[in-house]
């Protein structure tokens, strides 16, 4: 696909033309390192069309034998606490729905990219894996409690949010390595990348989101959870559910690279969400249980 005819990314708005052309091509370049298998596309065509039928869905599924198993496996863990267990998709899907199959499935998928070992002092890409796994929880529980964007879209945001940092660690490795020597709890992350990259995990992954046609209002909470108060579009709510989530695991010691460095999101930030301080702690009550059972659908 010709670079020119990408659709304009937010993040990049504001960049001189010429900047903008050679970072869509370095993006584009990293991001063809991996891309999700054709049943993974297929499944998230069908839940998005939103015309397809539950046995539409099901056939795709049931194509992948291992995806298969992985999903059983999963849905008669405690996380999902069913009260019989499951043995067919088609059960699957009268009592889960179609949007909450998918996001299993596509946990399950994009789990396989962090399966290589990738560690680096404090740096543990399985850790990456379960920040990123927690924060989808965390980001559905956020969204549940304010009653903020839709709670399965906030997982698969939160589950996507930090895409940009796994595809930094396998393509560009020792620059990757550069950043994590460079973080302080008092360094953000984002700053370190931009003074080593010229560019962040943040836009680099909302840019992926939008290569592998995941749903815009997850590409944007991608590109701006690092900074939703600079987000001028119409999914705010998302984007502010998943930053604070992100800063939530972060804060509780499931960091994304081993150091704590996500900054308190603002008091605009949280009053878009209405999260006062009573609210903010029936979160707080509720996350270490919901952190626990994430480590049951992080695992394989």
């Amino acid at each position: 696909m010709n670079v020119s005819s990408v659709k304009e990314p937010a993040w990049s708005m504001d960049l001189p033309p010429e900047r903008r052309l050679v970072l869509q091509r370095l993006f584009k370049r990293l991001s063809a390192f991996q891309s999700l298998p054709s049943t993974g596309q297929q499944i998230l065509s069908l839940t998005e069309r939103g015309t397809s039928s539950p046995d539409e869905l099901r056939a795709v599924i049931q194509c992948d034998p291992v995806l298969v198993a992985r999903i059983f496996r999963r849905l008669n863990s405690p996380y999902f606490g069913l009260s019989q267990k499951v043995m067919d998709i088609k059960t699957a899907l009268e009592l889960l729905g179609d949007r909450e199959i998918r996001n299993l499935a596509l946990t399950i998928f994009v789990s396989k990219f962090y399966e290589a070992e990738g560690d680096h002092h404090k740096y543990r890409r399985e850790g990456l894996w379960s920040h990123s796994v927690s924060v989808g929880a965390a980001a559905r529980l956020v969204s549940r409690v304010c009653g903020k964007a839709a709670p399965e879209e906030a997982y698969l945001a939160g589950l996507l949010h930090d895409i940009g940092l796994i595809v930094i660690d396998q393509t560009l490795r020792k620059h990757f390595c550069q950043m994590l020597d460079a973080l302080t709890p008092d360094v953000r992350t984002c700053d370190v990348e931009h003074r080593i990259l010229s560019f962040d995990h943040a836009a680099l992954g909302g840019f992926i989101a939008q290569e592998w046609n995941f749903p815009d209002p997850v590409a944007d909470a991608i590109t701006f959870h690092h900074q939703p108060d600079l987000y001028r579009g119409k999914n705010v709510e998302l984007v502010d559910v998943v930053a604070v989530a992100n800063y939530l695991c972060s804060r509780a010691g499931r960091t994304s690279l081993g150091v704590h460095n996500v900054a308190t999101p603002s008091d605009e930030t949280f009053a878009r969400l209405d999260l006062d301080q009573v609210t903010l702690a029936i979160i707080w009550d509720e996350l270490e249980s919901t952190l626990e059972k994430a480590d049951l659908l992080a695992a394989d």
